[in-house]
C-alpha cells in the first residue's frame, strides 16, 4: 500500500502515509470514490480541486468538512475518480454519432480529453446515436457507448480500459473459512432478481466484477453470481463491504380505475396479484399475492403506515407514524429482527436467528453501536463520524481497532505458545513517544536514532565495536558529528582525562594534556600528512623531527637563528620545486659537488658543467644557449627577440675569434659599423668607381679617419 499524494496542479503538496479512517468504492458501473479523514492540524495543504493520488488512480477533492472526533480536530476530504471531469461543461458534446470499431469510437469520445485508449477487448463494429439531449455530457456518452460495446470499464490513471469481462472469471468462493461477517439477500420474485450485500472481516483476493459462489446453507442460500461492487479501506483492509447480483426493479405497465374519490388499481402478470385503492385524499391500501406470499400495505393521508408481509417461511411487520417513527418486526422459522426508527433518525436493531444475535443502535447524528455473537465468534462495533472502534473475539484470536486503546491498571501479557514470550509487529505499531529506564533488544532497527538535542545513527556490529555511520556492508557518504564547543574522543577511565580534544571552539585538535597523545606510532606511522603550516614545539631542548628512521635535528626559533639541520646533522636529499633566498644567501657544497638538474657546478672555484647545455637569459622560449655542439647562440634568430654582444654602451673589452670563419650581417639589409661609427647597410660601388667614390664608402663603415 502506497501513500497518499495530494497534487495542485503538476506540483506535489504533501503525502500521507497514514490516515485516521478511509473508504474506497468500487462499482462494476464505472463509479469510484474515495473518502479519507486526516488530524485538522496535517490538513492545511488540503483543498477543493486539488488532486488525490493513491497506488496509480487519481481522484479530485470535492467536498471537504471539518468537525471534532473524540476530541479531536478532523477534516474529511470526499473525492471522485478523475474521469468524474468528463462532466464538466467544456467537455461537453453537441450529439454523438458513431460506426467503426470500439478503438476509433472510444478514441474520438476521448479526444480533447486528458485520457488516452488502454486496451480494448473487443473488435465487433458498434452504432451509436446520442442525440437525445443537447449539450451531451461526455462522460455520459462515454458510458453509453461502453455499454453499446457490450464491454465493462476498467481505469488505469487517465488510460481507459474495455473489457470484456472485469475481474476474475475464476469462481471464488466467498463463503469459505470465517471471513464473512455480515450476509443479507434481497430476493425479488417479480424480476427473479436477488441481491446480496456481504460484509467480509479481511479484504482477501477480490475485486469489482469477480465471478463468486455464495453457499449458506442455514439462509437455503446458493447462487453463483458476481461482485458488482466493493468497499473497504485502502490503509486497513478489514471490515470489506460487497454487493453482488444485481437487483434493478422494473415497473410494470398498469391499468387504472378512477372512481369517485377512490382510485383502485389492478396488476397481475407473471403469477402475482396487485391491488392498490387509493382516496383523494391520500389514504392507500395495498395489496400484493403470489403463490409463494403476499404483502399488505396500510397508509393514512399523514403519513402513518402500516405494513405486512407474510411468506410461507416466515412474516414482516413495519409501522411507521406521520413523523417518521418505524417499528419493524421480520420473523422466519429461523428467528426474527426488530428494528425501531425514531422520527430524527435514531435506530434500534435486534436480529436473532439460530446460529447468532446480532443488536444495532444507531444515532441520528450517525453513531453506531452494533453487537454480533454467534456460536464460535462475538463483534463489537462503535462508530462515531469518521471514528470507530471494532473488537471481535474467537475461539482462536481477538481483534481489536479503535483510533486510540486505553488500558489502566496493571497490563500482563503472557504468550501463550512459548513462555516468557510476547511477538509485536512492529509493522503494526505506531505511537508517539515512548518512555522507558531502558530497553533490552538483541536487535533495534530505526531508521534515525533521536537524543536529546539531535540524531545519530548508529549500529553494534560485534560485542566489541561499535560504528557510526557505517559497518562495512553498509555507509553513509557523509557522517556529521556537530558541538558547540569540544568534542572528546578518550578511553573510558571515569573522567576523560586522557582524551583526544577536537576543539571545535578554536578549530584545533589536541590531547586534553600536554604531551599526551602521538600522531602516529613507530609501528602505524601516517603516510601523508599535508598542512598550511606546521609549528614544533622544542620542551627541553630535546624536540626533533624523524624521517625514514632517523633523527635529525630541528632548531627551536630563535631571534636571530633559524637553520634546516644542523653543522651537525645535514639533510642529505633535498628536493625543492622553488628555492627562496635572501640576498646575502649563498650554496656551499663544504668539500661535495653541487648538483643543479643534474649538472655538476663543484664544490670549488671552477664550477664544471662540461658537456650540458646551458640556457640563459631571455625566456623560457627565447635564451643564449652554450650547446654540446660547442656552439654559443640564441635560441632564435628572430629579429623580434633578437640577443646582442654587448650593447652601444657597453661594450665587451676584448674579442678573440678564431682563424676559421667569421660571418658579420645575416643579409644586404644588416649594418656594421667599426670604431664608434654609425652602422650602416652594405655600400654599393661600381666596378669603374673611382677611388674617392671607395673611400667614401669605407668612411661609412668607420674603417678610414
Amino acid at each position: 500500500m502506497g501513500s497518499l499524494n495530494i497534487y495542485s496542479g503538476s506540483v506535489l503538496q504533501c503525502s500521507f502515509p497514514r490516515v485516521l479512517s478511509a473508504s474506497l468504492c468500487d462499482k462494476l458501473s464505472g463509479e469510484r470514490t474515495l473518502e479519507f479523514s486526516v488530524l485538522a492540524s496535517r490538513s492545511q495543504p488540503l483543498s477543493v480541486g486539488m488532486t488525490v493520488e493513491l497506488d496509480g488512480q487519481y481522484y479530485n477533492i470535492v467536498r471537504i468538512s471539518k468537525q471534532i472526533t473524540g476530541g479531536f480536530p478532523v477534516t474529511t476530504a470526499q473525492c471522485e475518480h478523475i474521469s468524474y471531469i468528463l462532466n464538466d461543461a467544456a467537455y461537453n458534446l453537441v450529439t454523438f454519432v458513431f460506426e467503426g470499431t470500439p478503438t476509433a469510437g472510444l478514441t474520438e469520445l476521448l479526444s480533447g480529453t486528458p485520457f488516452s485508449v488502454g486496451t480494448v477487448e473487443t473488435t465487433e463494429r458498434v452504432e451509436a446515436a446520442f442525440t437525445d439531449q443537447s449539450p451531451l455530457s461526455r462522460r455520459n456518452a462515454l458510458m453509453r457507448f461502453i455499454d453499446a460495446c457490450g464491454c465493462e470499464v476498467e481505469y488505469d490513471g487517465y488510460v481507459i480500459h474495455l473489457r470484456k469481462h472485469r475481474g476474475s472469471t475464476v469462481r471464488k468462493p466467498l463463503m469459505d473459512g470465517e471471513n464473512v461477517t455480515n450476509l443479507s439477500v434481497t430476493i425479488d420474485g417479480r424480476e427473479n432478481t436477488a441481491a446480496y450485500e456481504i460484509s467480509l472481516f479481511k479484504m482477501a483476493d477480490l475485486q469489482a466484477g469477480d465471478e463468486v459462489n455464495i453457499t449458506y446453507t442455514p439462509m437455503g442460500i446458493q447462487a453463483d453470481t458476481r461482485i458488482v461492487s466493493i468497499q473497504y479501506n485502502p490503509f486497513y483492509r478489514y471490515t470489506v463491504r460487497v454487493e453482488v447480483g444485481n437487483y434493478v426493479p422494473n415497473l410494470m405497465a398498469s391499468s387504472a380505475t378512477q372512481l369517485d374519490r377512490i382510485r383502485q388499481e389492478f396488476r397481475a402478470a407473471d403469477g402475482r396479484l396487485e391491488s392498490t385503492i387509493e382516496s383523494v385524499d391520500g389514504e392507500l391500501s395495498q395489496l400484493t399475492q403470489t403463490v409463494s406470499g403476499f404483502d399488505l400495505r396500510i397508509a393514512t393521508a399523514e403519513g402513518a403506515v402500516s405494513e405486512l408481509s407474510l411468506t410461507v417461511g416466515g412474516f414482516d411487520t413495519r409501522i411507521a407514524d406521520a413523523e417518521g417513527a418505524v417499528s419493524v418486526l421480520s420473523q422466519t422459522v429461523s428467528g426474527f429482527d426488530t428494528r425501531i426508527e425514531d422520527a430524527e433518525g435514531s435506530v434500534s436493531a435486534l436480529s436473532q436467528s439460530l446460529t447468532s444475535i446480532t443488536t444495532r443502535i444507531e444515532t441520528a447524528e450517525g453513531n453506531i453501536s452494533t453487537v454480533t455473537q454467534t456460536a464460535d465468534k462475538i463483534n463489537w462495533l462503535i462508530a462515531s463520524g469518521t471514528s470507530s472502534s471494532n473488537f471481535t473475539m474467537t475461539d482462536r484470536a481477538i481483534s481489536l481497532v479503535a483510533d486510540t486503546i486505553d488500558l489502566s491498571g496493571y497490563v500482563t501479557i503472557s504468550a501463550l505458545e512459548t513462555a516468557g514470550k510476547t511477538t509485536i509487529n512492529g509493522s503494526n505499531i505506531t505511537t508517539g513517544t515512548i518512555h522507558a529506564d531502558r530497553i533490552d533488544t538483541s536487535t533495534l532497527k530505526v531508521k534515525t536514532i533521536y537524543a536529546t538535542s539531535g540524531k545519530v545513527s548508529l549500529t553494534e556490529y560485534s560485542s566489541n565495536n561499535m560504528y557510526i555511520g557505517g559497518d562495512g556492508t553498509w555507509n553513509y557518504s557523509y557522517t556529521y558529528i556537530f558541538a558547540g564547543s569540544q568534542i572528546k574522543l578518550a578511553s573510558w577511565d571515569g573522567v576523560g582525562t586522557h582524551a583526544l580534544i577536537f576543539d571545535t571552539s578554536n578549530h584545533c585538535v589536541r590531547p586534553a594534556t600536554t604531551v599526551d597523545w602521538d600522531l602516529g606510532n613507530v609501528s602505524y606511522p601516517f603516510g601523508k600528512v599535508w598542512c598550511e603550516s606546521v609549528t614544533i614545539r622544542n620542551i627541553g631542548n630535546d624536540g626533533f623531527i624523524g624521517f625514514n628512521g632517523g633523527t635529525f635535528e630541528i632548531v627551536a626559533s630563535g631571534s636571530s637563528v633559524n637553520r634546516l639541520g644542523s653543522s651537525t646533522y645535514y639533510w642529505d636529499t633535498g628536493y625543492i620545486s622553488k628555492l627562496y633566498l635572501s640576498s646575502s644567501c649563498y650554496l656551499s657544497a663544504s668539500g661535495s659537488n653541487l648538483q643543479v638538474n643534474g649538472t655538476t657546478i663543484g664544490g670549488d672555484t671552477n664550477p664544471n658543467m662540461a658537456g650540458k647545455e646551458v640556457r640563459m637569459g631571455g625566456s623560457t622560449a627565447y635564451y643564449i644557449t652554450a650547446t654540446t655542439g660547442r656552439q654559443l647562440r640564441p635560441s632564435s634568430s628572430s629579429s623580434y627577440y633578437a640577443f646582442y654582444l654587448g650593447t652601444s654602451s657597453y661594450y665587451w673589452h676584448y674579442a678573440y675569434i678564431g682563424s676559421n670563419t667569421v660571418k658579420l650581417g645575416s643579409s644586404t639589409s644588416s649594418k656594421l659599423g667599426f670604431f664608434s661609427a654609425t652602422p650602416v647597410t652594405r655600400q654599393t660601388v661600381s666596378s669603374s668607381a673611382t677611388v674617392a667614390t671607395l673611400i667614401s664608402a669605407l668612411k661609412k663603415y668607420g674603417l678610414i679617419g
